[in-house]
């Protein structure tokens, strides 16, 4: 490939900003990054609620260690706590799952012992165990994740739980309802009655415990634009459609139309909007249409959003070492 051709990038989020960085190091020098909004970082935006900063968008690093890029960046940076750099932090293999101390509170206001939930706890994360196990396996026995684990439930309550007594087996019940709603929150879906269940065991996790940016996740950002020319970015420019050919067809270059009426021409277009918005626009965002194969990706990969809810307290009401708060919501069987 030429590095004298036009790229135009559209979005200057993470990948955005990514791809703009690994171009020019290889020595592309005619690049454009067009970016709707007002900043850079897309998702990752750090904010604050009184003293304390607060993620908005992304969190945490999942799998800080050697093959991990953002924790190679952070590190360069030097945008970790010492803990977090440490050999033994990165060996950590949490599975996707993080070791952190809990609190349980039932619906009703009441602080809940762990060691009255663990044995719920304890069946969850062998059903996980178990349903990892189906990649590699053919005829699975349901469809998804969310049919499985209720099957299964139900079979255990009738074995297991049968000589216990109404209220610590509905507490279990509770517990493991809160657990569903935990694990959809780390497969980023709505239900898991979504999650197919041969698919589940093909997400592989990197080792290492999840850290966070002390000073904000925003931090990354900042030193990765710092770090491109100045002008490379055009914000507040919403792009309007792609016009792109078949190069085998058409050897004309493509032309990316803006919403303020701007036409760029490009001989390379990098896009790196999220799945989500291309499941919506992407009928008026390309012309001609993409080419079916692509077009049914889209619709076949799934999307899902965790949302987030900041919430400030005169004092705490959990315990000091606390690092997650679990709700048991009284009478929610799922």
């Amino acid at each position: 490939m030429a590095t004298n051709g036009n790229i135009v990038i559209i979005g200057c989020g993470i990948s955005g900003i990514a791809a703009a960085h690994k171009l020019l190091k290889n020595g592309f020098r005619n690049v454009k990054v067009l970016e709707a909004t007002a900043r850079s970082g897309g998702r990752i935006k750090t904010g604050r609620l009184g003293d304390a900063l607060v993620e908005i968008g992304a969190n945490w690093i999942h799998g800080p260690s050697e093959e991990n890029p953002v924790f190679c960046l952070a590190r360069q940076y030097e945008l970790l706590e010492p803990k977090a750099l440490t050999p033994e932090n990165q060996a950590i293999d949490v599975g996707g799952h993080p070791h952190w101390i809990p609190n349980f509170f039932s619906s009703s206001g009441q602080k809940l012992n762990t060691e009255d939930v663990f044995p719920a706890q304890e069946v969850f994360a062998e059903l996980l165990d178990e349903i990892s196990e189906f990649q590699n396996q053919k005829g699975e026995p349901c469809a998804s994740v969310g049919e499985f684990i209720r099957l299964k439930v139900k079979e255990g309550e009738a074995e297991k739980w049968k000589y216990i007594d109404p209220a610590t087996r509905s507490l279990y019940l509770c517990v493991i309802s809160n657990m569903l709603k935990v694990e959809c929150c780390v497969n980023g879906a709505h239900s898991l009655d979504e999650v197919g269940l041969g698919a589940y065991g093909q997400y592989k996790t990197l080792p290492g415990q999840d850290c966070t940016f002390p000073d904000g996740f925003e931090g990354l950002v900042k030193n990765l634009m710092s770090e491109l020319p100045d002008g490379l970015v055009t914000y507040n420019c919403p792009v309007r459609c792609v016009h792109w050919s078949d190069a085998e067809k058409n050897k004309t270059s493509a032309v990316v139309e803006c919403e303020n009426g701007e036409r760029i021409p490009a001989d390379h277009i990098i896009v790196t909007v999220p799945l989500g918005y291309l499941k919506r626009h992407h009928s008026t965002l390309f012309r001609p249409p993409l080419p079916l194969h692509k077009l049914h990706t889209i619709q076949r990969l799934g999307f899902g959003t965790n949302n987030k809810i900041f919430v400030e307290f005169d004092a705490p009401w959990w315990d000091a070492d606390c690092e997650v708060i679990h709700l048991i919501w009284e009478d929610e069987v799922k």
